[in-house]
């Protein structure tokens, strides 16, 4: 009675971790997306359902996943659609013209999904530019006696967000049952980056044939602020033209919203039937030398 009551207390606060321990590994994970998907058939509205089967959402939930946001694929389209509908609808009242509710429509239409991009690539770099500190400290921890897992759970401890998140939910994993590279493989999934990658080579290597791992990781470490040296320096080299093509790219829309808001009407003779090809040529055009000015400056070190 009391190791029963015992593991009621204990299943009403962490009854998702007990119970995960107490199962096998494949039938946990096969109950786990079971009752995820449960869950979410029985909370999600019908709204959110409809949306999920919308083309947009397509991997949407990984990249949710990898900016670390709380949502379901559902609630994050219907942030968006609510934001396209908001901001169209926000433009038509200001100016009564179908152009700008359509400028100010397709506005709030890419900015979501620029702002998750924006976030994702922030966590990214923010990672990438952590990762030599970290590695630094599980150095440190290996050369101190203690094993990887234990040096993982030290980083997450010591080291900012993102890295600290990332990495407990590593060792939170590898505590849940899954294996070390399986967890590492996981975290390459959120947080795409070369050198990660080959770091967690290295690990899967060493630990198949043996060796000491800090020393392999201090080789690593070397290599790593060497290309983030070189990495830099084209960055810094190519600001003022990344800085152009934004500019470049952004400034007939911000213009357009600008004039259909002074003069409403001014530019719907660009719209109608025998003039409507221009702005799509020219559309068409903008989109390819964005295109080449992001391959031009694409250098890989």
């Amino acid at each position: 009675a009391l190791f029963r009551g015992m593991y009621q207390v204990l299943s009403s606060e962490f009854g998702v971790q007990v119970d995960e321990r107490l199962i096998g590994p494949a039938f946990r994970e096969l109950k786990k997306r079971r009752t995820q998907k449960e869950k979410e058939e029985k909370r999600a509205r019908p709204w959110e359902a409809a949306l999920e089967r919308l083309p947009l959402a397509k991997g949407l939930d990984r990249r949710l996943e990898q900016a670390n946001l709380a949502l379901r694929v559902g609630e994050w389209m219907t942030i968006w659609a609510l934001s396209t509908l908001g901001a169209a609808a926000l433009g038509f009242l200001l100016t009564r013209t179908a152009l700008t509710a359509v400028l100010m429509g397709l506005a709030g239409f890419l900015i979501p999904p620029f702002w998750l991009n924006r976030r994702i690539e922030r966590r990214r770099q923010a990672f990438a530019d952590q990762l030599v500190d970290t590695l630094r400290l599980l150095i440190s921890a290996l050369q101190a006696g203690h094993g990887l897992l234990q040096a993982m759970q030290l980083a997450a401890e010591e080291m900012p967000a993102p890295t600290s998140e990332e990495l407990g939910r590593v060792v939170q994993e590898v505590a849940l049952g899954y294996t070390m590279n399986d967890a590492l493989e996981r975290l390459v999934e959120r947080m795409p980056n070369e050198e990660l990658e080959m770091v967690i080579s290295a690990i899967a290597i060493q630990s198949e044939v043996g060796g000491k791992l800090s020393d392999i990781l201090e080789n690593i470490v070397e290599t790593i602020e060497e290309r983030v040296r070189l990495q830099g320096e084209i960055r810094a080299l190519t600001a003022q033209q990344r800085m152009s093509g934004y500019l470049i790219t952004g400034m007939p829309f911000i213009l357009a919203l600008i004039i259909s808001v002074i003069n409403p009407g001014y530019l719907s003779p660009l719209f109608t039937p025998e003039w409507r090809w221009l702005p799509m040529v020219g559309l068409g055009m903008m989109a390819m030398g964005w295109f080449l000015m992001q391959r031009m400056l694409r250098i890989d070190v």
